[in-house]
């Protein structure tokens, strides 16, 4: 917020903090970045002329493919509801709204009230240091269940707008509402126009808490939301509005029913999503639109609390937007990026577009690309479904934890939450992270990726119980000392990847089992034979053999018979195609073979298995059993036809 003594507050918290372990820490972060600083000003001067014009070519060609990719044909809201979980309870107690207020504990705080940020206590705080700034702070403990009940009847409304909106947390959500409004320029105003009660409204234009429920807000009526902020002006302010007269007092204390009527244009559409949201929650929303996410973003906290702003789909409205905005307001730069640009000399984003080529040397690639992006004033218009989400997650602060088994069953606690959370989404993640902060304010992060998805209870907290053990060890014999532990679970399965899930054991083997059973089938078509020659085969595998040894005894009579029927089938099969398609003809009287005696000799021969081979001896006419013919190895019996022995073979 505008106006606050920064130096005052920065004195404070430092004070506060003074000797502590977080205060160490902080000065710790502090010098790795001083190193990181003088390191970054060696290197640059190290930087010569000629590197400098490469670099310079080399980024201006990127800047002209950026300017060629600009997209300006979308018109993206940023919806951001107003110090959201503090509102709600304020909304819920009404002592509380002319208090500063802070949603939280004395370890953390998640947010706090305009009343509370005027003395510099914000989200992410220590209670016990918000304390220090605001001596009068209340403090209310967080309920989720209630926030994300309210959450779920604005979504409602969003989803009317864009049913592929992307929700950010419990209190933003991005919208492409384009096709929206070319729909809507058609839509009469009936459909346009919405009916609000302004009888329990006190004199300052804020809605009377304390009026009948029957008129208090509904779905079709509107109302201000309690007083979060000073010069809160009501949305019903700022339309036209169609009102019914009425000069006596008696008709003043009547129900005024008011109508107001919304355009056709993207500002009167957020200023709808606002009007809608605000009368049917008592809660105040701020809002951005731009032709991208990044100047989304950045427009809804242009006109906070309970305002909105707009960037036409214009190239030179985006960079007058862009030139004189400070870069600790571009989303993504933090603390650190700030002050190792400030470094160099670089405020605002012009002057982050001036100088590129320096950045370009200085950062790593993906950094100084973004950079480029954002003093352009370029970002995405691609809006993430739930459906897409990359990793799902939960954690809990607390004071000071040092023993193993505490830890152990707070990591059970979480991993229980978690697997309640991603069952109800229908996913499952084959990568588990565990993060640790210890009680110096260090965090360390350990994952281990399985092969298999998981998302049960027992499944997650058996690879987040040995990370803990890990890292328990690591510490050993000293306790491991923590303040906060968070269990997220990523590497989401896409809908490919689940029809291509590993079959169970017991699937593969009931598998198995039924191949089994088919096998030994007495009846099968002849299409089946030829298409599938290995199960026809007399010889069977070993696992065949296993199977078929673990069958009843008075089973063994059937299987029998019927492999040799299946194998007399397969002999007469082999056979009666070639007879059907006539390759086999007979042989008429008329021609005959000379060597017709010596082929029936042979066929006969073969045709007696189990027999040892006999061959004749040509002199003496007798008989040697187990000898080839003497002939058989210098000379070939000569036929007439090489395919009329085969077909008297067959005959």
């Amino acid at each position: 917020m505008q106006g606050l003594d920064k130096e005052k507050i920065n004195k404070i918290i430092m004070e506060a903090t003074k000797g502590s372990r977080f205060y160490e820490n902080e000065l710790k972060k502090d010098q790795q970045v001083n190193q990181r600083i003088e390191k970054m000003m060696q290197l640059k001067d190290k930087i010569t002329s000629q590197q400098l014009l490469k670099a310079q070519l080399q980024v201006d060609k990127l800047v002209m493919e950026l300017e060629q990719s600009r997209d300006l044909s979308c018109t993206i809201v940023h919806i951001d509801m107003d110090a959201f979980y503090a509102a709600v309870e304020m909304r819920d107690n009404p002592e509380l709204k002319e208090k500063p207020i802070a949603v939280g504990s004395m370890s953390m705080l998640s947010t706090s009230n305009y009343h509370a940020r005027r003395f510099g206590v914000r989200a992410a705080m220590p209670g016990f240091i918000a304390k220090k700034l605001c001596p009068h702070l209340t403090i209310v403990p967080l309920n989720f269940e209630k926030y994300g009940q309210v959450s779920k009847e604005v979504r409602k409304i969003l989803a009317q707008y864009d049913p592929n909106f992307m929700p950010v947390g419990l209190d933003e959500a991005y919208l492409n509402i384009t096709e929206y409004l070319e729909e809507r320029q058609n839509w009469p105003e009936d459909k346009r126009k919405y009916f609000y009660k302004t009888d329990n409204v006190t004199e300052n234009g804020k809605q009377d808490l304390n009026a009948p429920d029957e008129l208090k807000l509904n779905e079709d009526a509107l109302s201000s939301s309690p007083i979060l902020f000073e010069d809160n002006t009501s949305l019903a302010e700022e339309q036209p509005t169609t009102t019914t007269h009425l000069h006596t007092e008696e008709q003043r204390d009547q129900q005024l029913l008011n109508s107001i009527v919304f355009g056709t244009s993207a500002e009167e559409v957020v200023k709808e999503i606002r009007f809608r949201i605000e009368q049917k929650t008592r809660l105040t929303a701020s809002a951005g639109i731009a032709p991208n996410t990044m100047l989304a973003k950045m427009c809804s906290d242009q006109n906070k609390p309970n305002g909105q702003f707009r960037i036409p789909p214009d190239r030179q409205a985006v960079m007058d937007f862009i030139k004189d905005l400070p870069i600790r307001k571009v989303p993504g730069i933090g603390k650190v990026t700030e002050k190792l640009l400030k470094a160099l000399g670089i405020l605002t984003c012009s002057e982050l577009y001036q100088q590129r080529a320096p950045i370009s040397l200085l950062f790593s690639e993906t950094s100084w690309r973004n950079f480029m992006d954002i003093s352009l004033g370029l970002g995405s218009t691609h809006l993430e479904k739930d459906g897409e989400r990359k990793s799902m997650s939960t954690e809990r602060t607390f004071g000071e934890m040092n023993t193993a088994e505490d830890q152990y069953d707070l990591c059970q606690e979480l991993c229980k939450d978690l697997a309640q959370d991603l069952q109800k989404e229908g996913l499952k993640g084959k990568t588990v992270t565990l993060k640790l902060k210890n009680v110096n304010f260090e965090v360390k992060t350990r994952a281990f990726t399985v092969l298999s998805s998981v998302s049960t209870e027992e499944e997650i907290f058996a690879v987040a119980k040995e990370l803990l053990r890990t890292e328990t060890d690591s510490v050993a014999p000293h306790p491991l000392r923590l303040r906060l532990m968070g269990v997220r679970v990523s590497g989401f399965l896409n809908e490919e990847d689940k029809k291509y899930q590993q079959r169970s054991i017991t699937n593969f083997l009931k598998q198995g089992k039924e191949t089994t059973v088919l096998r030994l089938q007495p009846e099968k078509s002849n299409e089946d034979h030829f298409t599938k020659p290995p199960e026809t085969s007399p010889r069977e595998s070993f696992f065949d053999k296993k199977r078929a040894a673990r069958q009843k005894s008075s089973q063994e009579p059937f299987i029998n018979e019927a492999v040799d029927k299946q194998n007399l089938h397969d002999m007469k099969s082999s056979v009666n195609p070639m007879e059907e398609t006539g390759i086999i003809q007979e042989l008429t009287e008329e021609i005959v073979c000379p060597v017709k005696n010596n082929i029936t000799e042979n066929s006969k021969r073969i045709g007696s298995l189990g027999k040892a081979p006999q061959s004749m001896n040509p002199t003496t006419g007798t008989k040697r059993s187990g000898l080839m013919p003497p002939q058989s190895a210098s000379k070939k019996v000569k036929t007439c036809s090489s395919s009329r022995n085969i077909e008297t073979f067959f005959k």
